[in-house]
Protein backbone atom coordinates (compact mmCIF):
# COMPACT_ATOMS: atom_id res chain seq x y z
CA UNK A 1 0.00 0.00 0.00
CA UNK A 2 1.10 3.62 -0.54
CA UNK A 3 1.91 5.73 2.46
CA UNK A 4 2.97 9.33 2.86
CA UNK A 5 6.61 9.67 3.85
CA UNK A 6 8.57 12.83 4.68
CA UNK A 7 12.05 13.51 3.40
CA UNK A 8 14.57 13.76 6.19
CA UNK A 9 16.53 16.49 4.33
CA UNK A 10 13.99 18.81 2.61
CA UNK A 11 10.97 17.94 4.77
CA UNK A 12 8.82 17.44 1.64
CA UNK A 13 6.32 14.54 1.57
CA UNK A 14 5.90 12.01 -1.20
CA UNK A 15 4.16 8.66 -1.80
CA UNK A 16 5.96 5.37 -1.06
CA UNK A 17 4.87 1.76 -1.62
CA UNK A 18 5.46 0.14 1.73
CA UNK A 19 5.04 -3.36 0.26
CA UNK A 20 7.93 -2.93 -2.19
CA UNK A 21 10.54 -4.00 0.36
CA UNK A 22 12.96 -1.30 -0.82
CA UNK A 23 15.05 -0.09 2.16
CA UNK A 24 16.16 3.17 0.55
CA UNK A 25 14.47 5.67 -1.79
CA UNK A 26 15.53 8.95 -3.38
CA UNK A 27 13.44 12.02 -2.57
CA UNK A 28 11.79 13.26 -5.79
CA UNK A 29 12.16 16.87 -4.56
CA UNK A 30 15.77 17.19 -3.47
CA UNK A 31 17.24 13.93 -4.75
CA UNK A 32 18.65 12.93 -1.36
CA UNK A 33 18.49 9.27 -0.36
CA UNK A 34 16.27 8.32 2.57
CA UNK A 35 16.25 5.04 4.52
CA UNK A 36 12.81 3.51 5.15
CA UNK A 37 12.09 1.71 8.43
CA UNK A 38 10.31 -1.59 7.95
CA UNK A 39 6.74 -1.65 9.16
CA UNK A 40 6.58 2.03 10.12
CA UNK A 41 7.26 3.74 6.83
CA UNK A 42 9.36 6.33 8.64
CA UNK A 43 12.40 7.82 6.93
CA UNK A 44 15.73 8.70 8.36
CA UNK A 45 19.18 9.47 7.06
CA UNK A 46 21.03 6.40 5.86
CA UNK A 47 23.90 5.28 8.02
CA UNK A 48 27.29 6.37 6.72
CA UNK A 49 29.41 3.72 5.11
CA UNK A 50 33.01 3.50 6.33
CA UNK A 51 32.92 7.07 7.64
CA UNK A 52 31.35 8.34 10.81
CA UNK A 53 30.73 11.77 9.22
CA UNK A 54 28.36 12.26 6.19
CA UNK A 55 29.86 13.91 3.09
CA UNK A 56 28.03 17.13 2.13
CA UNK A 57 26.17 16.94 -1.17
CA UNK A 58 24.81 19.41 -3.77
CA UNK A 59 22.30 19.01 -6.60
CA UNK A 60 23.57 18.80 -10.19
CA UNK A 61 22.31 21.83 -12.24
CA UNK A 62 21.81 19.56 -15.26
CA UNK A 63 20.06 16.46 -13.89
CA UNK A 64 19.10 17.76 -10.39
CA UNK A 65 20.50 14.62 -8.73
CA UNK A 66 22.65 14.85 -5.57
CA UNK A 67 26.40 14.68 -5.93
CA UNK A 68 29.30 15.23 -3.54
CA UNK A 69 30.01 18.85 -2.74
CA UNK A 70 33.62 18.77 -3.94
CA UNK A 71 33.18 16.83 -7.19
CA UNK A 72 34.06 18.40 -10.57
CA UNK A 73 32.04 16.03 -12.79
CA UNK A 74 28.52 14.75 -12.12
CA UNK A 75 28.54 10.95 -11.87
CA UNK A 76 25.02 10.78 -13.28
CA UNK A 77 25.09 13.04 -16.41
CA UNK A 78 28.73 14.13 -16.70
CA UNK A 79 28.05 17.83 -16.02
CA UNK A 80 31.33 19.77 -15.54
CA UNK A 81 31.08 22.16 -12.61
CA UNK A 82 34.24 24.01 -13.69
CA UNK A 83 33.19 24.76 -17.29
CA UNK A 84 29.43 24.63 -16.51
CA UNK A 85 28.88 22.43 -19.60
CA UNK A 86 27.85 18.90 -20.35
CA UNK A 87 30.07 16.65 -22.48
CA UNK A 88 27.66 16.86 -25.43
CA UNK A 89 27.37 20.68 -25.42
CA UNK A 90 29.19 22.59 -28.16
CA UNK A 91 30.68 26.04 -27.79
CA UNK A 92 29.24 28.99 -29.70
CA UNK A 93 32.21 29.05 -32.02
CA UNK A 94 31.92 25.35 -32.75
CA UNK A 95 28.16 25.59 -33.35
CA UNK A 96 28.52 28.53 -35.75
CA UNK A 97 31.74 27.50 -37.44
CA UNK A 98 30.10 27.10 -40.89
CA UNK A 99 28.50 30.55 -40.81
CA UNK A 100 31.75 32.13 -39.65
CA UNK A 101 33.65 30.55 -42.55
CA UNK A 102 31.04 31.78 -45.05
CA UNK A 103 31.19 35.30 -43.60
CA UNK A 104 34.98 35.26 -43.91
CA UNK A 105 34.83 34.28 -47.60
CA UNK A 106 32.31 37.09 -48.28
CA UNK A 107 34.51 39.69 -46.58
CA UNK A 108 37.55 38.52 -48.56
CA UNK A 109 35.61 38.76 -51.86
CA UNK A 110 34.39 42.29 -51.03
CA UNK A 111 37.90 43.42 -50.15
CA UNK A 112 39.28 42.01 -53.41
CA UNK A 113 36.55 43.72 -55.46
CA UNK A 114 37.14 47.09 -53.76
CA UNK A 115 40.86 46.79 -54.41
CA UNK A 116 40.25 46.04 -58.09
CA UNK A 117 37.95 49.02 -58.62
CA UNK A 118 39.97 51.52 -56.59
CA UNK A 119 43.37 50.47 -57.94
CA UNK A 120 43.19 49.58 -61.66
CA UNK A 121 45.93 47.72 -63.46
CA UNK A 122 49.01 49.56 -64.57
CA UNK A 123 48.15 48.73 -68.22
CA UNK A 124 44.96 50.79 -67.99
CA UNK A 125 46.67 53.93 -66.65
CA UNK A 126 47.42 56.61 -69.28
CA UNK A 127 51.11 57.09 -70.05
CA UNK A 128 52.74 60.14 -68.45
CA UNK A 129 53.14 63.20 -70.69
CA UNK A 130 56.46 63.46 -72.45
CA UNK A 131 56.98 66.94 -71.05
CA UNK A 132 56.80 65.50 -67.52
CA UNK A 133 58.67 62.28 -68.30
CA UNK A 134 61.67 64.01 -69.92
CA UNK A 135 61.98 67.70 -69.05
CA UNK A 136 63.41 69.75 -71.92
CA UNK A 137 66.15 72.20 -70.89
CA UNK A 138 65.32 75.86 -71.46
CA UNK A 139 66.87 77.38 -74.58
CA UNK A 140 69.54 80.00 -74.09
CA UNK A 141 68.63 83.53 -75.20
CA UNK A 142 70.11 84.61 -78.51
CA UNK A 143 72.73 87.36 -78.57
CA UNK A 144 70.41 89.60 -80.49
CA UNK A 145 67.87 89.35 -77.72
CA UNK A 146 70.54 90.28 -75.21
CA UNK A 147 71.47 93.33 -77.27
CA UNK A 148 67.85 94.31 -77.54
CA UNK A 149 67.64 94.54 -73.79
CA UNK A 150 70.13 97.44 -73.85
CA UNK A 151 67.80 99.59 -75.90
CA UNK A 152 65.77 102.15 -73.98
CA UNK A 153 62.27 101.14 -73.12
CA UNK A 154 59.40 102.76 -74.91
CA UNK A 155 57.30 105.14 -72.89
CA UNK A 156 54.32 103.62 -71.12
CA UNK A 157 51.92 105.86 -73.04
CA UNK A 158 52.99 104.29 -76.36
CA UNK A 159 52.02 100.79 -75.21
CA UNK A 160 48.48 101.80 -74.41
CA UNK A 161 46.26 101.10 -77.39
CA UNK A 162 44.22 104.02 -78.58
CA UNK A 163 40.54 103.70 -77.81
CA UNK A 164 38.35 103.52 -80.90
CA UNK A 165 36.42 106.68 -81.49
CA UNK A 166 32.65 106.47 -81.37
CA UNK A 167 30.97 106.66 -84.74
CA UNK A 168 29.06 109.90 -85.21
CA UNK A 169 25.32 109.61 -84.96
CA UNK A 170 23.54 109.85 -88.30
CA UNK A 171 21.74 113.13 -88.83
CA UNK A 172 17.99 113.00 -88.19
CA UNK A 173 15.83 112.68 -91.28
CA UNK A 174 14.54 116.00 -92.61
CA UNK A 175 11.08 116.97 -91.54
CA UNK A 176 8.46 116.76 -94.29
CA UNK A 177 7.21 120.01 -95.75
CA UNK A 178 3.56 121.05 -95.41
CA UNK A 179 3.03 120.18 -99.07
CA UNK A 180 4.40 116.64 -98.52
CA UNK A 181 2.24 116.19 -95.44
CA UNK A 182 -0.85 117.27 -97.38
CA UNK A 183 0.03 114.93 -100.26
CA UNK A 184 0.51 111.99 -97.87
CA UNK A 185 -2.81 112.70 -96.18
CA UNK A 186 -4.61 112.94 -99.50
CA UNK A 187 -3.04 109.68 -100.68
CA UNK A 188 -4.17 107.89 -97.50
CA UNK A 189 -7.71 109.25 -97.88
CA UNK A 190 -7.86 108.18 -101.51
CA UNK A 191 -6.62 104.64 -100.63
CA UNK A 192 -9.30 104.37 -97.93
CA UNK A 193 -11.98 105.61 -100.35
CA UNK A 194 -10.91 103.13 -103.04
CA UNK A 195 -11.07 100.27 -100.53
CA UNK A 196 -14.56 101.41 -99.47
CA UNK A 197 -15.72 101.63 -103.11
CA UNK A 198 -14.35 98.15 -103.88
CA UNK A 199 -16.22 96.72 -100.89
CA UNK A 200 -19.42 98.51 -102.02
CA UNK A 201 -19.04 96.99 -105.51
CA UNK A 202 -18.62 93.47 -104.08
CA UNK A 203 -21.75 93.88 -102.00
CA UNK A 204 -23.70 95.18 -105.06
CA UNK A 205 -22.68 92.24 -107.23
CA UNK A 206 -23.59 89.81 -104.42
CA UNK A 207 -27.05 91.35 -104.01
CA UNK A 208 -27.67 91.34 -107.77
CA UNK A 209 -26.58 87.69 -108.05
CA UNK A 210 -29.02 86.80 -105.28
CA UNK A 211 -32.04 88.80 -106.48
CA UNK A 212 -31.59 88.58 -110.27
CA UNK A 213 -29.27 85.70 -111.16
CA UNK A 214 -28.51 85.19 -114.89
CA UNK A 215 -30.67 82.64 -116.73
CA UNK A 216 -29.04 79.33 -117.73
CA UNK A 217 -29.65 77.30 -120.90
CA UNK A 218 -32.70 74.96 -120.60
CA UNK A 219 -33.97 76.95 -117.61
CA UNK A 220 -37.65 77.99 -117.54
CA UNK A 221 -38.09 81.76 -117.83
CA UNK A 222 -40.66 84.53 -118.06
CA UNK A 223 -39.75 87.45 -120.33
CA UNK A 224 -41.37 90.81 -119.96
CA UNK A 225 -41.20 93.24 -122.88
CA UNK A 226 -41.29 97.03 -122.70
CA UNK A 227 -44.72 97.01 -124.43
CA UNK A 228 -46.18 94.82 -121.65
CA UNK A 229 -46.19 91.44 -123.45
CA UNK A 230 -45.04 88.40 -121.47
CA UNK A 231 -43.40 85.35 -123.08
CA UNK A 232 -43.10 82.10 -121.09
CA UNK A 233 -41.01 79.08 -122.08
CA UNK A 234 -37.54 77.53 -121.81
CA UNK A 235 -34.28 79.26 -122.74
CA UNK A 236 -32.65 77.40 -125.64
CA UNK A 237 -29.90 79.71 -127.00
CA UNK A 238 -28.89 83.16 -128.29
CA UNK A 239 -28.27 84.49 -131.78
CA UNK A 240 -26.92 87.70 -133.33
CA UNK A 241 -24.54 90.31 -131.95
CA UNK A 242 -24.70 93.86 -130.62
CA UNK A 243 -28.07 95.55 -130.70
CA UNK A 244 -29.42 92.76 -132.94
CA UNK A 245 -28.81 90.01 -130.35
CA UNK A 246 -31.88 87.76 -129.90
CA UNK A 247 -32.82 85.29 -127.19
CA UNK A 248 -34.48 82.03 -128.42
CA UNK A 249 -37.24 80.64 -126.24
CA UNK A 250 -39.12 77.36 -126.68
CA UNK A 251 -42.84 77.96 -126.01
CA UNK A 252 -45.79 75.56 -126.14
CA UNK A 253 -46.63 76.92 -129.61
CA UNK A 254 -43.06 76.73 -130.93
CA UNK A 255 -39.71 78.47 -130.73
CA UNK A 256 -39.68 82.27 -130.82
CA UNK A 257 -36.94 84.90 -130.91
CA UNK A 258 -37.10 88.02 -128.75
CA UNK A 259 -34.63 90.90 -129.28
CA UNK A 260 -32.82 91.84 -126.08
CA UNK A 261 -33.41 95.57 -126.65
CA UNK A 262 -37.19 94.96 -126.41
CA UNK A 263 -37.02 93.48 -122.88
CA UNK A 264 -37.63 95.51 -119.75
CA UNK A 265 -34.88 96.19 -117.21
CA UNK A 266 -35.46 93.16 -114.93
CA UNK A 267 -35.57 90.61 -117.79
CA UNK A 268 -32.61 92.09 -119.70
CA UNK A 269 -30.42 92.10 -116.56
CA UNK A 270 -30.75 88.30 -116.42
CA UNK A 271 -30.09 87.69 -120.14
CA UNK A 272 -27.67 90.39 -121.42
CA UNK A 273 -24.15 90.32 -119.72
CA UNK A 274 -23.07 93.65 -121.30
CA UNK A 275 -26.23 95.39 -120.11
CA UNK A 276 -25.75 93.87 -116.63
CA UNK A 277 -22.16 95.20 -116.35
CA UNK A 278 -23.19 98.67 -117.61
CA UNK A 279 -25.96 98.73 -114.99
CA UNK A 280 -23.44 97.89 -112.19
CA UNK A 281 -21.05 100.66 -113.31
CA UNK A 282 -23.94 103.14 -113.47
CA UNK A 283 -24.89 102.36 -109.85
CA UNK A 284 -21.24 102.71 -108.77
CA UNK A 285 -20.99 106.15 -110.32
CA UNK A 286 -24.34 107.43 -109.11
CA UNK A 287 -24.84 105.72 -105.73
CA UNK A 288 -21.43 104.39 -104.71
CA UNK A 289 -18.92 106.26 -102.54
CA UNK A 290 -17.04 108.96 -104.41
CA UNK A 291 -13.24 109.19 -104.56
CA UNK A 292 -11.44 112.33 -103.42
CA UNK A 293 -9.83 114.54 -106.03
CA UNK A 294 -6.20 113.87 -106.98
CA UNK A 295 -3.58 116.14 -105.41
CA UNK A 296 -2.26 118.90 -107.72
CA UNK A 297 1.12 117.26 -108.31
CA UNK A 298 -0.44 113.92 -109.24
CA UNK A 299 -3.04 115.58 -111.46
CA UNK A 300 -0.27 117.40 -113.34
CA UNK A 301 1.57 114.11 -113.86
CA UNK A 302 -1.61 112.50 -115.14
CA UNK A 303 -2.08 115.36 -117.63
CA UNK A 304 1.43 114.80 -118.95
Amino acid sequence: MFVKVQCTFCQQTFDFDSTSGIPRIDCPHCGRQNEIEEGTGQTHEPAPRGNSQMTPVKPCPACRRPVAHDVVLCVHCGYNFATRKKPGDKSWLAANQGWLLLLGFVLIALAAGATFWLHPNDDELPPPPEALAQPVPAAKPAPAAAAATNEPEAPADATVAAKPEKAPKPPPPPKPTPEEIAAQKAEAERAAAEAQKAQWERNLRLQLATRAPPYEINEPLELRRKNGLVDKGTLTSFSGTGTGRVVLVATPTGEIGVPLIQLDNSSRLRLDPEYREAYIQHLLETRGPSLPADPPAKAANNDL
